[in-house]
């Protein structure tokens, strides 16, 4: 196949010439034109010889457009040069003969032997088959720079050839539709990678293979020639010229329309020797929105549709229920612009990245949380064309996940905080500030307990909560278990003014419960400390306010101490 008529014939399918000579000239000078701007080559030229004449045969050589040489010479033979040529010229014998030469050298290295004529007639045919030329010394330099000249044109030619090849190959499997160049037998020669992911083979899988193979078709419906494309490549050989058409295809998973555009491949003496097809399959495209209507209805999700340009196309019942609106209010709009003006107000990203927001539509009693999953739209082609976002309810889930949450932070019999939640709060709070506490335990609470029973020690502890929350409105306050609670002051707190709110409190519990026959034992101790350094860990404190609460009740009974005083 001709590479550069093949990207002339892909990049302008209609507009094609077919006349020879004209196009032929043409589609050369382009290819010539696009290769020869796109690299800079140097050629690394080794030459092993004891003489002067090869080095100026190569010196005085005129490097082509786009290369340049790089020239050394030595006078004994170096494996590590012979390794780096991309070309070898040796006037020295070799160690371990050419073979050996051969794998030394680049896998694409040319690789010249000047030896007199007796020794290149004595040549074996292995070492002979390891040589590109040989020149026949002593050299005549005319002769032998006409031979570098061709050497160099062919390696130009090799880098033009490959260079037209990686055009031809980048060029197609960028398309996203398919490609396919076919002999004129109907086997295919070369065809793209959305080719092969429409029929679903491997590039391997589909070369030198005909429709029947490819589409799984038999040959018995092939020979009747229906859904087969059979008439499409005769009638395009047959005008020579780039024809369009719709075609329906048969295989194994069903029929597939597609829209094809093809074109006869035609050789340099005229001949048609095959033909090349674009085709972009328009089945998906034409039941996707059938199918897509069936899925939205049926999702319990709310779910909105945009395409490409981020225009929305389509949203199901549940999103008009969700959002409060018509479908026929957003569709038309840009996603962007319909989430500025009703998408609610953004909260945070769930665990899993995708973002939560809030939504109170107009005829919602209370607000919806709603977590939204955002997913790509493909074609046949694994193109993207559009995206779909799917708007989940979790609003109950957050609901379950706070009482949860509050169940796990919160003691259950008074509705303080717990010894875990304390802890986070000191983590999650403090940021550095100071922090004062106040440790507090009941006096006789367990003849309380052991005279009346737990159910009226269950109730000290409530009513001891109660009064804690109306002396320390401001404050933390937890049950760290049993009868003892802590008070939590974040700032800065002077310790008379500690002393007296303790003081306080316990006036106010000795009044409430001295009116209450069965709490009239009670009283409560209480241990303050106090830390202004920021870096004294929560644990070090506690003991300390611990300690100062162990001080308070080896004095008696109603009382406060400050730890270290």
């Amino acid at each position: 196949m001709n590479g550069r008529k093949a990207l002339d014939i892909l990049f302008n399918p209609v507009e094609t010439c077919y006349s020879r000579d004209s196009n032929s000239k043409k589609l050369w000078q382009c290819a010539k034109l696009g290769a020869s701007a796109v690299y800079e080559c140097k050629l690394d030229v080794v030459i092993f010889t004891l003489g002067p004449v090869l080095p100026e045969i190569v010196r005085s050589a005129v490097p082509l457009e786009h290369y340049e040489h790089h020239i050394e010479v030595f006078d004994a033979f170096s494996a590590a040069a012979a390794s780096r040529a991309d070309i070898l010229l040796l006037d020295l014998p070799a160690e371990g003969g050419t073979d050996e030469l051969r794998r030394l050298c680049k896998p694409r290295a040319a690789l010249i032997a000047c030896l007199p004529a007796p020794a290149a007639a004595a040549l074996a045919d292995g070492e002979l088959a390891a040589l590109d030329d040989v020149w026949v010394t002593p050299l005549e330099p005319r002769l032998a720079a006409l031979r570098l000249r061709r050497l160099l044109e062919r390696i130009k030619l090799e880098k033009d050839c490959w260079l037209t090849r990686l055009y031809l190959d980048t060029t197609i499997d960028s398309i996203p539709d398919m490609v396919w160049f076919k002999a004129k037998d109907g086997t295919h020669v070369k065809v793209n990678k959305a080719f092969c992911h429409t029929v679903g083979k491997t590039r391997e899988d589909v070369t030198g293979k005909d429709h029947c193979y490819i589409w799984d078709v038999s040959r018995e419906d092939f020979e009747r020639g229906e859904f087969v494309c059979r008439e499409t490549e005769e009638l395009v050989m047959q005008r020579r010229a780039t024809c369009q058409f719709t075609e329906k295809v048969k295989s194994q998973h069903g029929m597939r329309q597609f829209k094809t555009y093809k074109s006869p491949l035609i050789d340099e003496s005229g001949e048609i020797m095959g033909t090349v097809g674009i085709g972009h399959d328009e089945t998906d495209l034409e039941n996707m929105g059938a199918e897509l209507e069936i899925i939205l209805r049926s999702m319990p999700f709310a779910i909105l549709v945009w395409d490409d340009k981020g225009i929305i196309v389509n949203a199901n019942e549940k999103f008009e229920s969700y959002f409060g609106l018509r479908r026929d209010e957003i569709v038309g709009r840009r996603h962007d612009m319909w989430e500025a003006d009703h998408a609610g107000v953004k909260t945070r990203p769930g665990e899993d990245g995708h973002l939560e927001i809030r939504v109170a539509p107009s005829d919602a009693r209370e607000e919806r949380i709603l977590k939204t999953h955002l997913e790509p739209i493909y074609d046949v082609f694994h193109t993207e064309v559009g995206r779909l976002c799917i708007f989940r309810d979790v609003t109950v889930e957050r609901a379950l996940e706070r009482q949860l949450i509050q169940n796990l932070n919160t003691d259950f019999l008074t509705g303080l905080c717990n010894r875990r939640h304390f802890y986070h709060y000191m983590a999650d709070e403090r940021s550095g500030r100071p922090v004062s506490l106040l440790y507090l335990d009941l006096d006789r609470f367990k003849e309380v307990n052991d005279t009346y029973g737990h159910q009226v020690g269950d109730q000290a502890l409530i009513e001891t909560a109660r009064l804690l929350r109306e002396s320390f409105p401001e404050a933390f306050i937890a049950r760290l278990g049993g009868d003892e609670f802590i008070i939590a002051l974040l700032g800065d707190q002077p310790l008379p003014a500690l002393r007296d709110r303790a003081h306080s409190f316990q006036r106010r519990m000795e009044e409430t419960f001295s009116a209450m026959p069965r709490f009239r034992l009670l009283s409560a101790c209480i241990g303050v400390a106090r830390s202004g350094d920021p870096d004294m860990d929560i644990d070090t404190l506690l003991q300390q306010s611990d300690a100062a609460l162990y001080a308070a009740k080896e004095r008696g009974m109603g009382q406060c101490c400050v730890f270290g005083e």
